[in-house]
């Protein structure tokens, strides 16, 4: 089984790399947040919540980030202002925010499994799909067990985050 683990996880990190572009996107976007005195505010849902307290609080943290407390609506976003939104799948919570965002004209991004709905409105934000939609690993009894969200968004979140250290050192010269 470690070998279907392996291959299927490779494929989900190609799956990702094809991403780069969006990746870099997303890390500018963020990265304007910090050089201009604004916060990035973590919000996580279901399975990957916990990443928020690493996030903010680890020795790899997003700088100036903080995690988001209160409603969208209850929070005072302005234009210095990004949020990192992250979930395993786009369910009622995270559209119902994705929608308040757009509404308030915020700078955000979205990282999850692209939905099948056909109304997702991704070119209003930057948006990495995780690309674990369903199970990766088949049992003897033809049961499919692990979706690797966590490994995938922490992929992503290290791409992001190496992206910014090269962008703030160069902004630094």
């Amino acid at each position: 089984m470690s070998k279907i683990l392996n291959t299927q996880l490779n494929g989900i990190f190609n799956r990702l790399e094809d991403q780069s572009l969006d990746i870099q996107m997303a890390a500018q976007c963020i990265i304007q947040a910090i050089g201009g005195e604004g916060t990035v505010y973590i919000k996580g849902y279901d399975d990957l919540k916990f990443f928020e307290s690493f996030i903010v609080n680890s020795s790899e943290k997003l700088e100036s980030s903080t995690i988001m407390t209160q409603s969208i609506s209850e929070t005072s976003i302005d234009t210095t202002d990004r949020v990192l939104l992250f979930a395993p799948f786009y369910n009622k919570d995270v559209k119902s925010d994705v929608e308040a965002l757009i509404e308030l004209d915020a700078d955000f991004v979205l990282i999850t499994n692209k939905p099948k709905e056909t109304h997702f409105p991704d070119h209003l934000f930057h948006f990495i799909n995780l690309n674990t939609s369903r199970p990766i690993v088949y049992t003897e009894d033809y049961d499919k067990i692990i979706a690797p969200h966590s490994m995938s968004f922490n992929y992503i979140y290290y791409e992001i985050y190496t992206q910014m250290i090269e962008m703030s050192r160069d902004l630094e010269l």
